[in-house]
């Protein structure tokens, strides 16, 4: 069963005026100044998409989409080791990657900066048979984003694993991490995420190429502890994640797409829900009444 709200009084209060502004709104609203959780939850909701969908290729998880090197350089920001790759396909047979930034330091992040710090492990899961999959441990692998103005700073620490698998034609990601976020003003939230994404190019795919344009779509489960908050959320994507491959100088590459996450809000059940409208717009929330 789904983890209820500890903090009740406040958060009643807050919940009942969402579920009244949804009850006329067609069953959805934008989150208010009493309901900070949904932008909370979708904005850690709409970083972990982005993320994901970096991690469906080497070069991408070491160099994000959307973002360049500071300075400019078409050179991974760091090489492992044990570099060997026998079947040649971009994967390293077992290869341990440690990232500091600076040279871990890319700009183009909504205006801003990404740094990554910390450990990624990544194995092809068949080294003498060329192909997409890989096998990848985090170890305290941190993003930290700063915005433009440099005022504005957030940490996302990732710990655990993904897998990736597939063909020319589909690609299926599933992730398994926990995650400590950052916010400015806030309690940390600790979440633990289980996803598994599934990625249909709309052309097909190519060896060591990027990710083409295609759609996503994403189940599993985030729990959400942050102080006496806790919540337990299943995610589901009613509408399918449209990325735009075309769409540049921008992480903001999905143009189209609903992702719920849905669970018990203390006396009532209902879902976030992250809602994406166009290529270079951050994606807008809002909370339901199921």
């Amino acid at each position: 069963m789904p983890a209820r709200w500890t903090r009740r009084a406040p958060l009643a209060l807050a919940l009942t005026a969402v579920a009244a502004a949804a009850c006329n709104s067609g069953n959805l609203t934008t989150p208010g100044a009493g309901n900070e959780l949904t932008g909370d939850v979708g904005l850690t909701i709409r970083d972990e998409v982005e993320t994901t969908i970096s991690a469906l290729t080497l070069s991408t998880s070491l160099t994000p989409i959307g973002t360049t090197r500071t300075p400019a350089s078409s050179a991974p920001c760091v090489v492992s080791s044990t570099p060997t790759d026998t079947d040649g396909d971009g994967v390293p047979d077992d290869a341990t990657y440690v990232l500091t930034a600076p040279p871990c330091q890319f700009e183009g992040w909504r205006g801003g900066t990404v740094d990554l710090v910390g450990q990624l492990r990544l194995q092809d899961p068949a080294p003498t048979d060329g192909g997409f999959g890989y096998d990848a441990t985090l170890t305290v692998l941190r993003s930290r984003y700063t915005n433009a103005a440099k005022d504005a700073i957030y940490d996302v620490e990732r710990n655990g694993s993904r897998t990736l698998s597939g063909s020319v034609a589909a690609l299926l990601l599933t992730s398994d991490l926990q995650l400590m976020r950052t916010f400015i003003g806030k309690p940390d939230a600790n979440i633990e995420e289980q996803w598994t994404v599934n990625y249909v190019p709309s052309t097909p795919l190519q060896i060591n190429g990027p990710v083409n344009s295609g759609t996503l779509d994403i189940s599993g489960t985030m729990s959400w502890t942050r102080g006496n908050e806790q919540l337990a959320l299943v995610v589901t994507t009613p509408t399918p994640l449209e990325y735009d491959a075309t769409c540049t100088d921008t992480v903001q590459r999905i143009k189209n797409g609903e992702l719920h996450a849905a669970g018990d809000f203390g006396d009532m059940v209902g879902f976030v829900r992250v809602r994406w409208n166009g290529c270079g717009q951050d994606p807008t929330f809002g909370f339901g009444v199921k």
